[in-house]
């Protein structure tokens, strides 16, 4: 049974390298039914997504009324993909969209755009399409995103404090992370001490794990080890 509503919609606005790259990574997500739509003012940025994706618009979306018209309130998630995009993040507040994610291109800009309502800040030099597009699809990985260090194809390493009490004085062969999760605990802190740990270790709570595994295998396992 899916832990998601039965569509997660997300807007996604400039379609230029950035946006793109989100953009082919939710339409070739199919685990978490996601629909999309599109915004540029350049109609050549989106006619390659015309048959992709559930809606497109050519239109300035730093308009109040282009916004209204196309429901921008109703959507999960807006993503401000374009630099250039104050004015743009300022329409989305004043329409009452609940979760903005915008791009930053400089920690100065990063602050006016938390200043004026962003809730998640993007940049480019060190966030990809991919790991963006996780952000979205899945409500949980924002909680997780930073904590996460990709590695390569898909896998990452990422650490969280046991703080689920069904977890302590459990074997590690016995948690079935490996199994059920393809997830491996790679490391324990356990207070001042560090660990190599095999099968037959115990995990207590309050130890700091560090995981290897793919993206949402490893966010399932910081879920349930934070409970």
């Amino acid at each position: 049974m899916s832990i998601f509503k039965k569509s997660r919609e997300i807007c996604i606005i400039g379609l230029g390298r950035l946006g793109t790259a989100i953009a082919d990574q939710l339409i070739f997500d199919h685990e978490h039914n996601i629909k999309v739509v599109l915004v540029d003012k350049d109609e050549k940025h989106l006619t390659p997504f015309k048959d992709e994706v559930d809606s497109i618009y050519v239109a300035d979306a730093a308009e109040i009324k282009t916004l209204q018209a196309i429901n921008i309130d109703s959507f999960d998630v807006v993503i401000v993909a374009t630099s250039d995009n104050i004015e743009i993040v300022a329409a989305l507040v004043e329409t009452g969209v609940k979760k903005v994610i915008a791009r930053a291109s400089s920690k100065r800009h990063a602050n006016v755009l938390k200043q004026i309502g962003v809730t998640t800040i993007i940049n480019p030099e060190n966030e990809t399409g991919h790991r963006i597009a996780l952000l979205v699809a899945n409500p949980s990985f924002s909680s997780y995103s930073e904590m996460l260090v990709e590695l390569q194809d898909g896998y990452v390493t990422g650490s969280t404090y046991v703080k689920n009490p069904k977890i302590n004085n459990i074997k590690i062969k016995d948690l079935g992370f490996r199994n059920k999760y393809d997830v491996s605990i790679v490391l324990v802190k356990r207070g001042t001490e560090s660990f190599l740990p095999e099968g037959d270790f115990m995990i207590k709570e309050g130890d700091l794990l560090t995981l290897v595994g793919l993206t949402d295998n490893i966010t399932k396992v910081l879920d349930l080890c934070a409970k």
